[in-house]
């Protein structure tokens, strides 16, 4: 199967997030910026005649693939829903706590304090995306926990000394070992 110019543009610019440079996509698809100009023009024309759910935007030299802003209160409501079912227990808050305020830490630290067993929530907290593994330096066969971007994104905040009372709570806790 052939892929297309059209199939090409569109991949791009669904998978970027962001604005994508004119000069940059035409440079990458091999062809001159007057082509790719006039083909995201008949794409953006195929998107309004076929009622589609998206549509291009353009800003000087760039463009972005965006939903149509009458869908953005459905949008928003989809993602509320979604967003909800998210669910920790209390253990997976105690081991994400754990992770954030003694991390990085083994597991061994972590059942220490805990004083139960936490390989499945610490696995399910990896799957997550909340906490990273690394393995120790000292020796490869046992890792340690730290907390992910992804957990600091979720947690607002763009390090972990931001959370409230962090530095407090991180000596207080240096003083029980």
């Amino acid at each position: 199967m052939k892929t297309n110019l059209k199939n090409k543009i569109e991949i791009v610019l669904f998978l970027e997030a962001d604005p994508v440079d004119v000069d940059n996509l035409a440079k990458n698809l091999e062809i001159e910026k007057i082509d790719c100009e006039k083909e995201l023009e008949k794409i953006q024309d195929d998107y309004q005649k076929n009622d589609s759910a998206f549509r291009l935007v353009f800003n000087k030299n760039e463009v972005q693939l965006v939903s149509r802003p009458d869908l953005a209160s459905f949008i928003k409501k989809y993602f509320q829903k979604k967003t909800k079912k998210e669910h920790f227990s209390p253990a997976m808050l105690e081991v994400l706590s754990i992770v954030i305020y003694k991390g990085p830490i083994g597991k061994v630290g972590i059942e220490k304090i805990r004083g139960v067993n936490s390989d499945l929530i610490l696995r399910r907290l990896t799957i997550k995306g909340l906490i990273e593994k690394e393995e120790q330096v000292e020796n490869s066969k046992i890792f340690i926990y730290k907390p992910s971007l992804k957990l600091l994104k979720k947690l607002g905040v763009a390090k972990l000394k931001d959370l409230s009372e962090y530095d407090k709570l991180t000596n207080e806790l240096k003083k029980l070992n």
